[in-house]
């Protein structure tokens, strides 16, 4: 009986060993959905600050969850530009680091970002993942074209064509300067705004992966 026990003791410890050893392959071009866990802002951040974004959707490979929903997404801002008085929109580039399982495994992640949604006026807008907000350079033209034309209209009724255009010069000149005064709109992407990033290098987990139901979503992972 004792020798019995004592070899079941030994075929556990041999499994989970076996187990914790099981390694699995993600491939580059998979697919990780995650959302922010803070706003993160052109006004409010600077370049290099960390953002932090939470896995939504688990990534399986073979009825295994490989990246477990609620695993964290740790990274920087790696590029911030704030919208200018000429150029009127933002950029921000948010980096991915690291994946954090929830049982504290961390493993360094090559990622891009492809897909940004729920920011107002947010696009990626390249392959480097660069997000632009929205741009204010068509509100700027038309505050222009209306402080001409209403410039025009007074230099018409105090001295006919010639005040028209003078006026309309006048006008366009204080609409000009008024909108170089002022900076565009901020690029905001507030919590909860969902981020789909792309991996770029193949990436490697080590130990046991729990089992999941076949009702939730596989990626195309190999």
């Amino acid at each position: 009986m004792v020798k019995r026990a004592l070899l079941s003791t030994l075929l556990a410890i041999t499994l989970s060993a076996v187990a914790l050893a099981e390694t699995y392959s993600v491939s580059a071009g998979t697919t990780l959905r995650c959302r922010l866990t803070q706003t993160v802002s052109t006004k409010l951040n600077f370049q290099n600050d960390p953002f932090m974004a939470t896995v939504t959707e688990p990534l399986l490979i073979g009825g295994r969850q490989i990246i477990p929903v609620g695993s964290t997404v740790d990274g920087h801002i790696s590029w911030l530009v704030r919208p200018g008085r000429i150029r009127g929109a933002g950029e921000i580039r948010l980096t991915a680091e690291k994946v954090t399982f929830p049982d504290g495994r961390t493993y360094s992640l090559n990622a891009t970002l492809v897909n940004a949604y729920g920011a107002e006026g947010a696009k990626v807008q390249d392959e480097e993942g660069n997000v632009r907000g929205p741009s204010s350079r068509m509100k700027d033209i038309q505050e222009v074209g209306l402080a001409m034309a209403g410039g025009g209209f007074l230099g018409t009724i105090i001295g006919g064509f010639h005040g028209a255009v003078v006026g309309g010069a006048i006008g366009g000149a204080a609409g000009l300067a008024d909108t170089l005064r002022r900076r565009g709109k901020d690029l905001t992407l507030p919590t909860g705004t969902q981020l789909e990033y792309q991996l770029t290098r193949e990436l490697v987990i080590t130990g046991d992966a729990p089992r999941q139901t076949a009702s939730v979503r596989s990626e195309n992972i190999r």
